[in-house]
C-alpha cells in the first residue's frame, strides 16, 4: 500500500503561478517533496522519546550500580573513576537533545544536525572511559551502547524521506530566499514608483499654475492701466534724464570759479585771511554743493560777496587767473540764474508728482507678486525634475535587481518542480 500512499499524497504542481500566490506553490511544494515527512517524524519522535527515557534509565542504572568484590582494588578504583566521567558526558546529551514539537523539513534537519553532532562527540569523549567501566559493569554498559545506537538509528530513519532529495531542498531553500528577496525589492519599486507618480502630478499641477500666473502677467501688460504706468514711466524717465542734465549743467557753470573759492577757504582756515561768517557761509555753500546752492535764492548774493572779497584783495590771485574769475562771477550774474532755478524748480514737481502717480498705480506691485510666483515656480519646477530624475535612475537599479532575482527564482522553481514553471508579476503602475 505505500505505493498508492504516495500516488495519494503526491499533488501535480501547477505550472504557472501569480507572484501573490507564490508562498502557497512553495508550501505544496514543501508537501509534495515531503509528504510522508511529517508521518514518519511523529512517529520516530515518540520512539526517541521512549528510547531517551530508556537511555535515562539506564545511567541511572550504570551510576548506581556496585562493583563485582573480586575485582582487584586499583583497577575498580579505574573503574569507578571513568564511570563518573562517563555518567557525565551521557546526562549532558539528554540535556543538549532536545526533541521538537514541530515536524517540517527545516525543523526535522535542524534537529538531525544538532542530535546526530551531539551523540558523536558524547560517543567520542566516552571512547576514552567506556573500556575501564565495561570491565566492571558490562552488562550496564551495554544497555548504555544499545540505547545510544538505537538513538543513531532512528535519527537516520528520520532524515530518511530527504535522502536523495538534497539539490531539490537546496533549490526550495533558494527559492524561498529570492521570494523574500523580490517582496523586498517589489515594495521598494512600489514606493518608488508611487513616489514619482506624486512628484510627476505635483509636476503638472505646479506647471499649469505657473502657465495661469504667466496668463495673468499677459492680461496685465495688454491692460490699459499697465499702458497708463509705462507712459507714467517713461515720462519720468525723461524728466529725470533732463533733471540730472541741467543739475550737471549748473554744476559746470560753478566749477570755474572752485579753484578761486578753495583757495579762499584755506587761507581762511590757515589764519592768512579773515572771512566774516556772511562770506565764509556763501564760500562753503558753492563748494559744498552748487546745486543746492543753487535753489538759495540769495544764490545771487553769494556770488556778489565772492567777488567783492577777489576785487578788495588783489594779493591771493594772480591778475590773469583774478580777472578771468572775476569775468565769469559777472557772467553767471547775467546769466539769468533765476529763470534756471525756475526750470529746474518745474522739472523736480512734475518728477515728485509722476513719483506719486506711480506709487498710487497697484499693478506694478501686482507684476511683481506675479513675477516672483513664477519665478519661484519655475525653480521648485527644476527641483521636483530633479528629484523625479533621481528617482527613475534609482527605479533603474531596482528594476535591473529583481529582473536578476526573477530569472534566479524561475531557475530554482526548475529546480523543484523538475520542469519550467511560469511566474506572473505586477507590479505598482502610476
Amino acid at each position: 500500500m505505500k505505493w498508492l500512499n504516495r500516488i495519494l499524497g503526491r499533488k501535480e504542481l501547477p505550472s504557472t503561478v501569480a507572484f501573490d500566490e507564490i508562498d502557497a506553490w512553495l508550501e505544496s511544494a514543501s508537501k509534495s517533496l515531503f509528504w510522508d515527512l511529517s508521518r514518519n517524524a511523529d512517529r520516530l519522535y515518540e520512539e526517541m522519546r521512549a528510547v531517551s527515557e530508556r537511555l535515562e534509565e539506564s545511567i541511572n542504572i550504570l551510576q548506581n550500580a556496585e562493583p563485582d568484590g573480586s575485582m582487584p582494588a586499583h583497577i575498580t578504583k579505574i573503574g569507578l573513576q571513568n564511570r563518573d566521567k562517563m555518567v557525565k558526558h551521557l546526562h549532558s546529551l539528554g540535556e543538549k537533545i532536545s526533541i521538537p514539537t514541530q515536524t517540517d523539513y527545516r525543523t526535522i534537519l535542524s534537529f538531525y544536525k544538532v542530535a546526530a553532532s551531539s551523540i558523536e562527540l558524547v560517543l567520542g569523549k566516552l571512547s576514552k572511559n567506556i573500556y575501564y567501566v565495561r570491565s566492571l559493569f558490562p552488562d550496564e554498559v551495554k544497555e548504555v551502547t544499545s540505547d545510544l545506537n538505537q538513538l543513531k538509528t532512528i535519527l537516520n530513519q528520520l532524515v530518511t524521506p530527504i535522502k536523495g532529495k538534497e539539490s531539490r531542498i537546496m533549490s526550495l531553500e533558494q527559492a524561498i530566499e529570492l521570494v523574500r528577496d523580490i517582496k523586498d525589492l517589489k515594495s521598494r519599486i512600489d514606493k518608488e514608483r508611487e513616489k514619482v507618480c506624486e512628484q510627476e502630478g505635483a509636476y503638472s499641477a505646479l506647471k499649469r499654475r505657473i502657465e495661469m500666473e504667466g496668463e495673468r502677467l499677459r492680461r496685465i501688460e495688454e491692460g490699459e492701466e499697465w499702458k497708463r504706468f509705462k507712459e507714467l514711466e517713461g515720462e519720468l524717465s525723461s524728466l529725470e534724464m533732463e533733471l540730472n542734465a541741467l543739475e550737471l549743467e549748473i554744476n559746470q557753470l560753478f566749477s570755474p570759479i572752485n579753484k578761486a573759492l578753495n583757495l579762499l577757504k584755506k587761507r581762511d582756515e590757515a589764519g592768512r585771511y579773515a572771512l566774516t561768517p556772511d562770506e565764509r557761509r556763501a564760500i562753503s555753500s558753492i563748494l559744498s554743493s552748487p546745486v543746492q546752492a543753487f535753489d538759495d535764492e540769495e544764490i545771487r548774493g553769494y556770488l556778489l560777496t565772492v567777488k567783492h572779497i577777489i576785487e578788495r584783495d588783489a594779493s591771493f590771485l594772480k591778475d590773469r587767473r583774478r580777472d578771468k574769475t572775476l569775468r565769469w562771477i559777472d557772467h553767471l550774474l547775467n546769466t539769468g540764474l533765476s529763470s534756471i532755478r525756475g526750470r529746474r524748480e518745474i522739472l523736480r514737481s512734475r518728477v515728485e508728482e509722476l513719483k506719486g502717480e506711480l506709487s498710487d498705480l497697484t499693478i506694478l506691485e501686482d507684476r511683481k507678486k506675479i513675477e516672483e510666483s513664477i519665478l519661484s515656480g519655475e525653480g521648485q519646477l527644476i527641483q521636483l525634475q530633479e528629484g523625479i530624475d533621481r528617482s527613475k535612475r534609482y527605479l533603474v537599479s531596482l528594476e535591473e535587481e529583481i529582473r536578476e532575482r526573477k530569472e534566479l527564482l524561475l531557475e530554482a522553481l526548475e529546480g523543484v518542480a523538475g520542469r519550467k514553471i511560469d511566474v506572473k508579476f505586477w507590479f505598482f503602475r502610476c
